[in-house]
């Protein structure tokens, strides 16, 4: 077994090709790998690099520390587009989960390794406060609905991705909005309907999924517009969407729509960035933290 860790990083533009990837290397890795994939890159970190990986590939090879503190990095939010983001520790935890289930007994090493990188991510946020007042897309999300609609409207969320969930348990837990959700893969759907009391179904049931709804949240990993005009029947009442995909999931028609409120990605990431310089600041903590901090 090598000493260094392998960190490979992939900059795959088409949301897609980067899932069908992610899902590809953790099925078929026949070494023990962690794979991350987030709404960014594609990263996979082990004691060799994935073979038959496009051109665009980034590496590093790390010794065992250096790893550590190269992995609580990642998890503590200092290397994603919003400083601090709260969605990446999750991210993580589920890639870290993921890898644990599969590899954790064969490979103890690698397995203690992202723990220590994780456990030095939560030490780093919690002690900088790079956090602090900071709000996630989904939290943002959730309040907007609360606070721009009737406690009782009703809710289509189309995905079933990280985001999309952390929506649907957010009104779950504080709301009695009725919530449907409906996702390219149905099982999918009916597991987060079924935890928030809710309704599923698949993509293609968009119709009848939003022609009650007040309100419709998307957040999927879509390369080209999934709602369109004909998805959205014409109302008197102005609905509310936020459309968290990247690329946009909804067609430039839905956006200019005098009977919708169209709410982008840009603009939630732009209330989640407030506060920015003095996350900055926190942020040189958190990163002095985990350049300092034992790990062994």
């Amino acid at each position: 077994m090598d000493d260094a860790l392998i960190a490979c990083t992939l900059h795959i533009p088409e949301p897609r090709k980067r899932e069908r990837l992610a899902k590809s290397l953790q099925t078929d890795a026949r070494h023990p790998m962690l794979v991350l994939n987030t709404c960014q890159r594609l990263e996979t970190y082990g004691w060799s690099c994935p073979q038959g990986l496009p051109d665009q590939i980034e590496y590093h090879c790390l010794q065992e520390e250096e790893a550590i503190r190269y992995f609580a990095r990642i998890a503590a939010g200092l290397e994603s587009r919003i400083i601090g983001e709260l969605e990446i520790l999750g991210q993580v935890r589920q890639a870290y989960k993921e890898f644990h289930q599969k590899f954790g007994k064969s490979d103890a090493r690698l397995d203690r390794l992202f723990q220590k990188g994780i456990a030095l991510a939560r030490k780093a946020r919690r002690e900088s406060g790079i956090d602090k007042n900071l709000t996630g897309l989904a939290a943002l999300t959730a309040r907007r609905i609360i606070q721009s609609v009737p406690e009782t409207a009703s809710v289509t969320i189309v995905g079933s991705g990280s985001i999309s969930q952390a929506v649907a348990r957010y009104l779950g837990k504080r709301t009695n909005m009725p919530v449907r959700v409906s996702s390219r893969c149905p099982e999918n759907a009916m597991k987060l309907a079924i935890e928030i009391g809710g309704f599923s179904s698949g993509l293609d049931e968009l119709i009848p999924m939003m022609r009650e709804a007040e309100v419709i949240v998307s957040a999927t990993a879509a390369p080209h517009p999934l709602i369109y005009n004909h998805h959205i029947p014409e109302s008197s009442s102005r609905k509310l969407v936020i459309d968290l995909g990247e690329p946009p999931d909804c067609a430039s028609e839905i956006q200019e729509r005098s009977d919708i409120e169209y709410v982008g990605l840009l603009q939630m990431e732009s209330h989640a960035n407030t506060n920015t310089l003095e996350r900055k600041a926190r942020a040189e903590i958190a990163a002095n933290l985990i350049a300092t901090s034992p790990v062994n």
